[in-house]
């Protein structure tokens, strides 16, 4: 008999302190949703804090830069294991992507100050010019040979598009790197 009260007086103990813990857990879990809440007007607000407690954390927004500095340190990872070549047809590829998503601004950045300066003053200039002797879209790039004249790379190409087989310019480019991912370019200017 007593050890039946013993046991229901256990259980009665077992119950109040498992009673007890789940009371407490739910109260740290309001405190925390709160603490949430609160810390969501503050960022909304534009007080910013970098510290929730309780293992909550809040992720950081990612900008436009981050992502082109991030997209920037992958590209420079993968230049430095390829070749001088290789390295000047990708740079030269960017150029012309830029070119292709008309992202003149992009490319005129890339252009060399002192070419930029003779054949296209105003980014308008350059805009224009590739609007007139690049294809609209779908720029393909036929890489035929490439020389070396000091801190000068000479990439001698064919620019073709798939959507009008009869369209078809050689095209020289002139390239110096200055880094890796870090590079000028200027090219043959045709005139009509």
């Amino acid at each position: 008999m007593k050890s039946k009260q013993r046991r229901k007086a256990n259980n009665t103990i077992f119950v109040a302190i498992l009673t007890i813990a789940v009371v407490v857990w739910t109260i740290i879990n309001i405190v925390n949703v709160f603490k949430v809440m609160k810390n969501a007007e503050r960022l909304e607000s534009g007080k910013s804090t970098n510290t929730v407690s309780n293992n909550i954390t809040i992720q950081n927004v990612v900008t436009a830069e981050d992502i082109e500095e991030n997209t920037n340190q992958l590209e420079i990872e993968d230049l430095q294991d390829k070749d001088e070549r290789t390295r000047m047809q990708q740079y030269c590829g960017k150029f012309i992507r830029y070119i292709e998503e008309k992202d003149y601004d992009k490319a005129y950045a890339l252009l060399y100050p002192d070419f930029k300066n003779n054949y296209f003053p105003t980014e308008e200039d350059f805009a224009k010019y590739a609007q007139e002797k690049f294809p609209s879209s779908l720029i393909t790039v036929e890489y035929n040979n490439i020389e070396r004249q000091g801190q000068y790379y000479i990439l001698f190409t064919t620019v073709k598009t798939p959507l009008d087989s009869s369209y078809s310019m050689d095209q020289k480019f002139i390239l110096i790197e200055n880094g890796f991912n870090d590079f000028q370019i200027s090219f043959d200017v045709k005139q009509d």
